[in-house]
Formats: structure tokens, C-alpha cells, sequence
């Protein structure tokens, strides 16, 4: 089967032998399909950007010379992308055999698809969840990292939100959206829907690019028969940065105030600030209980 160009678009920070994995599984699965792959290294100190020079000559790198964020870096290398499809992916992703031809083979098929996920997997073989129901007020206690889903995984709240039905079967599914840790996004759907929106940092980008894609009438799905080794750093209980904490909550608000938050004038826009501010307290505090212990 022809393929139309597609763009693979990495984001690294510091990651360098993860991105090294993550390229060669991509060199090894491509298989003659044409694609360009993009990486744009934000402010990496670890050498990542020399290696890649140096080893992998047709990737075309941007180097930024400060982290600048993951959605403006993400909207710049959208930007210089040529393809009509663009694979998103993670630099700890590695992809298994066959996973991007089972992704276009699966998008093609369907004229109104907007976007395609493969299933991703934790390094032991967990699924990771990622194909969700959009957020809303209760996933403060019932998302995918949070206490209560921790303590009681199997809650219809949770198990509803994370599509775990699906999600645990082999069968095609739609969803509302997926993280862009391994996505597969047509142009012509990002483009009637609105590029990536730099104003974000890190969280809440793919929720509310997915958002705005659902709204222009675009499909999302996952093909759990295309799969990725994902090896994410934001898993339960270990130590988060206090950036990170304060970014997820900032994210949450400015998604919650861009697609709910009537400009201003919901007073369900006050009570979400004030719950989220009182949630990043709660998880600095129990964030620097946990680094004092690990000390």
C-alpha cells in the first residue's frame, strides 16, 4: 500500500539514550514507507543533540538552547513538518514490529479519522490507560494517578473514564482522547481543528488539542493491534518535580477555563481554581514528606 508522507515528531529533554532506542526502533519498523523524522531537542545538557548529529544524519534536529515547554516545542516541529500524517511520540518510546504500517493501514480506512493510537505498555507488559473519556469534576478523585483509583482501581468511575474494557481487549475502539506520547494525527484534521496550543507547558496539551479535534466533527480511536514499550516517568508515588506538580494543575485550569470557563463568567471556574489550588498544596506537601523519606 502507497502512504502519503509521514512525520515523526519527537520532543527530548535530557533523554539521550531513550531517544536513541526510540529512533532505532523507528528506522527498524518503517519499512520503506516514506517518512521524515523530526526531533527537537529543548535545552538537553546530556549530550543528546551530538549523538544525534552524529549517528543519525538524516533526522532533521532543532536545538533550543532552554526547555521552553513540551507544547510550544511540539507546535514548532508541527510547524516544520511536511507529511500528511504526523506520528507523535515520547523519546522513551520504543515502537514493536509493524506498529506505525498497522496505525496508517487502520487510519486510511476510515475517512473521518482524526487521530490513531497504538496501545502503549509498560515495561512489564502493563497497559498504560491512555485512551480516555474527556475530564470532568470527578476525575479530581477518579483519574488515572490519583488516591482513590490507586487504592480501589476497579471503580465504574475510573474503569469509565479509562475505557478499561476497551482497552484490556484486542478490538479497534473510539475514545475522546489519547496522550501524545504515541499518537497518529492526520494534517488535514489538525489543521480544520487548530494546531497544538504553546500557550500549555507539559499537561492538559493533548487534552485540549483532542477537545478542539472532537469538536470539529474529527474521530479519535486506538488500534491495540499496533503497540509501544513506553517507559513514562510519571508513574505512582515517586517523587515529582514541584514544576511538574504546579504545571499539571495550572494546565487543568487553563483547559477547564478554555473549554467550560465561559470566559470568565462560569462560577464553576472560581470553585475549579480554588479545588485546584488547594490539590497542588495538598500534593507539594505530600511530595516533600516523600523526598524527606527517600533522603
Amino acid at each position: 500500500m502507497a502512504h502519503s508522507l509521514l512525520s515523526i515528531l519527537i520532543v527530548t529533554f535530557n533523554r539521550r539514550a531513550d531517544v536513541e532506542r526510540c529512533i532505532e526502533s523507528i528506522l527498524v519498523d518503517l519499512r520503506g514507507i516514506e517518512a521524515e523524522i523530526l526531533v527537537l531537542d529543548n535545552g538537553s545538557t546530556d549530550g543528546t543533540p551530538e549523538m544525534i548529529a552524529s549517528r543519525y544524519p538524516l533526522v532533521r534536529m532543532t536545538r533550543w538552547s532552554a526547555n521552553r515547554g513540551l507544547a510550544p516545542a511540539l507546535r514548532h516541529i508541527v510547524d516544520e513538518s511536511k507529511g500528511d500524517w504526523l506520528l507523535f511520540l515520547d523519546s522513551d518510546t520504543v515502537l514493536k514490529c509493524g506498529c506505525i504500517a498497522k496505525l496508517i493501514e487502520f487510519a486510511e480506512s476510515r475517512p473521518r479519522l482524526g487521530a490513531v493510537a497504538p496501545r502503549p505498555l509498560d515495561i512489564d507488559g502493563r497497559i498504560q490507560m491512555t485512551a480516555r473519556a474527556f475530564p470532568g469534576p470527578a476525575n479530581a478523585l477518579f483519574g488515572r494517578q490519583t488516591l482513590l483509583s490507586r487504592i480501589w482501581p476497579g471503580n465504574p468511575l475510573t474503569r469509565r473514564f479509562l475505557k478499561s474494557t476497551e482497552q484490556e481487549a484486542n478490538a479497534p475502539f473510539a475514545c475522546d482522547w489519547v496522550a501524545f506520547a504515541a499518537v497518529l494525527v492526520r494534517r488535514r484534521a489538525l489543521v480544520e481543528a487548530g494546531s497544538i496550543d504553546p500557550r500549555f507547558f507539559v499537561y492538559w496539551v493533548d487534552a485540549d488539542f483532542f477537545k478542539r479535534l472532537k469538536g470539529a466533527h474529527w474521530e479519535v480511536w486506538c488500534c491495540p493491534a499496533a503497540e509501544i514499550i513506553h517507559a513514562e516517568q510519571n508513574r505512582p508515588n515517586r517523587v515529582r518535580s514541584p514544576i511538574a506538580i504546579k504545571d499539571f494543575h495550572r494546565g487543568a485550569l487553563r483547559y477547564f477555563y478554555k473549554h467550560h470557563g465561559w470566559h470568565g463568567l462560569n462560577p464553576l471556574l472560581w470553585i475549579a481554581a480554588a479545588g485546584l489550588w488547594l490539590r497542588a498544596r495538598l500534593q507539594l506537601a505530600i511530595n516533600r514528606r516523600r523526598g524527606s523519606v527517600d533522603e
